[in-house]
């Protein structure tokens, strides 16, 4: 990946270094390798997740229930099409909510939910296969030996560990937004994670954390302006808050423009992450 010397300036927008632009080179090195797996530089610490905290994650409850399910069940029979039964969706649809998506709204315009209209239930079952918890066998999801163990409540912070790499480095998560940008930024999503522990201590919106947090220079020419920002919104925001680590609210925005959203990080992105990078400037000191 090339880095070149920084994010190129937006119209518009002030020109602030992004946090990465502080680190040593070997460090940024590290939160960028090995590709396609959790980076040599960040740590997940579920063992210091309190369980309670755990159980409340909307991904953590969905994967719970349809792994329950799938036991209970003795597998989750699909549709032709490799979708969830209408029953099964239903039965964790009407268990779980999903930060940025208003369930009424859902039934509102469906008369009945099918997964593709559950998107947090569609997104959590993939995961769970990407993860290796759920097997498919002649048309029938199957828990794995591991599922048992992971159901356990006390489990639950190991179980979001588990959801987190999965997420991030099994799933390509452009196949969930039609986003033309290939892969970006979830191909130096170490940097981004490093970068939103020491930028999203107050409320911000995707795109001032996108400006200081990604690598805006690996961005190839894109169709239209605002796609960059909505990729930040669907492939590193929202799934961060499905997973607990970062807390979303909604907001007016008075000019119009971007998602009506904002972000900050919450106690559990200190938990459930660590990394190993030293500063330009404070060699010898770990962050």
């Amino acid at each position: 990946m090339s880095l070149g010397s920084g994010p190129p300036t937006l119209p518009g927008v002030t020109s602030i270094p992004p946090a990465w632009t502080h680190l040593q080179p070997d460090s940024l090195k590290a939160l960028l390798e090995p590709p396609g797996r959790v980076p040599q530089a960040l740590r997940l610490t579920p063992y210091n997740v309190p369980v309670e905290a755990a159980l409340q994650v909307p991904m953590v409850i969905a994967a719970r229930l349809l792994l329950a399910l799938a036991v209970e069940k003795g597998g989750l029979v699909l549709t032709p099409a490799g979708a969830l039964k209408r029953a099964d969706v239903r039965h964790v649809f009407d268990r779980t909510e999903w930060p940025g998506y208003d369930k009424a709204d859902i039934l509102a315009v469906n008369k009945v939910i099918n997964e593709d209209d559950a998107y947090g239930v569609l997104f959590t079952r993939i995961v769970l296969q990407a993860a290796g918890l759920l097997r498919k066998r002649s048309g029938v999801l199957k828990a794995t030996k591991a599922t048992k163990a992971l159901l356990a409540a006390e489990a639950a912070p190991a179980l979001l560990a588990e959801l987190f790499e999965a997420v991030f480095w099994k799933v390509n998560l452009q196949d969930f937004d039609r986003n033309p940008i290939e892969f970006w930024p979830q191909h130096h999503m170490g940097v981004i994670l490093w970068s939103l522990s020491v930028t999203a201590h107050g409320w911000s919106s995707a795109r001032q954390l996108m400006l200081a947090c990604t690598i805006m220079d690996t961005l190839d020419e894109v169709p239209r302006p605002d796609l960059p920002e909505f990729a930040m919104m669907s492939r590193v925001l929202r799934p961060l808050a499905w997973l607990g680590v970062i807390e979303s609210r909604k907001q007016t925005r008075h000019s119009g423009r971007g998602f009506d959203e904002d972000f900050r990080k919450a106690p559990l992105f200190g938990q459930l992450l660590g990394f190993e990078v030293e500063i330009q400037g404070m060699e010898g000191a770990r962050h």
